[in-house]
């Protein structure tokens, strides 16, 4: 309790001597409503329809539970794949870019050629890249708009070398555009094989995880004393102690599974 004192007693006269608050300590983690009322409708239906076939609440609330995250793995892997797709098709842009730069383009016009060409989330941001190239703030805030709506580590690293080689000139940006190629090039290919790689493993962790909750549903709904089993406290106890286990489970091998992640440089 006097540690608790000490500290606020610190933060006051931190404060008071004019000293700025730290926004991390203000800041509000973000959340997705839009997954957070799917999540809530899935976890009531699920556990509804759990509930009418098994006529067992415990069980049919476990279910309800793992229902209600359906959802955010949808999500997730939605946001995964976007952002996959397009740090994946930065070499194709950076191939296209070299080229035209060879043939004599400027940088700006480089990138906008090979964005209609590449397609896909680049070609989702072209209108807005080529507003502020022609009549906007210039090819950096062109790329920090791009670098924003991807949101991935390739985009923060590629379109700031953008910036920096389009502000540079000279005969060196063939050399930096090369050697970025070359670097982004061998980073998706390590990715994708890792993904290829993982791919079955999910699948099958996916089924050891989801596999004895269909048994027990199975069990359930067909025998009578395993639905008054499951009725009584060490029957809660059991269902409690294997949704927990699944969750963990389920988490220990998504970490695993994923392969470390460039620290964003900005966010």
């Amino acid at each position: 309790m006097r540690g608790l004192a000490v500290l606020c007693a610190l933060g006051s006269v931190w404060v008071l001597t004019g000293n700025p608050v730290p926004d991390r300590l203000l800041r509000l983690p973000a959340v997705d409503w839009f997954a957070a009322a799917l999540s809530v409708v899935s976890g009531v239906t699920v556990f509804a329809l759990s509930l009418a076939l098994l006529a067992t609440p415990v069980p049919a609330l476990a279910l309800g539970l793992l229902g209600a995250t359906l959802p955010i793995h949808v999500r997730a892997a939605q946001s995964r794949k976007r952002s996959t797709s397009s740090a994946h098709a930065w070499p194709d842009v950076l191939a296209h870019i070299r080229s035209s730069v060879s043939a004599g383009m400027t940088l700006p016009d480089a990138y906008i050629n090979a964005a209609g060409r590449v397609g896909g989330f680049f070609e989702e941001t072209l209108a807005e890249v080529r507003r502020q190239v022609m009549y906007g703030e210039g090819f950096a805030a062109a790329m920090r708009h791009v670098r924003d709506g991807a949101s991935d580590p390739t985009a923060d690293r590629v379109t700031m070398t953008l910036i920096i080689a389009n502000d540079s000139g000279g005969h060196r940006v063939g050399e930096v555009l090369s050697a970025l190629s070359a670097s982004v090039a061998g980073e998706s290919r390590l990715r994708q094989a890792h993904e290829a790689a993982m791919t079955e493993q999910r699948v099958t962790a996916g089924v050891a995880l989801g596999a004895p909750w269909v048994i027990l549903a199975l069990s359930i709904a067909t025998n009578p004393q395993a639905a008054l089993a499951f009725s009584t406290a060490e029957g809660a106890a059991v269902v409690g102690i294997g949704l927990v286990l699944t969750v963990s489970g389920w988490v220990l091998s998504a970490r695993i599974a994923s392969l470390s992640e460039t620290p964003r440089m900005f966010k």
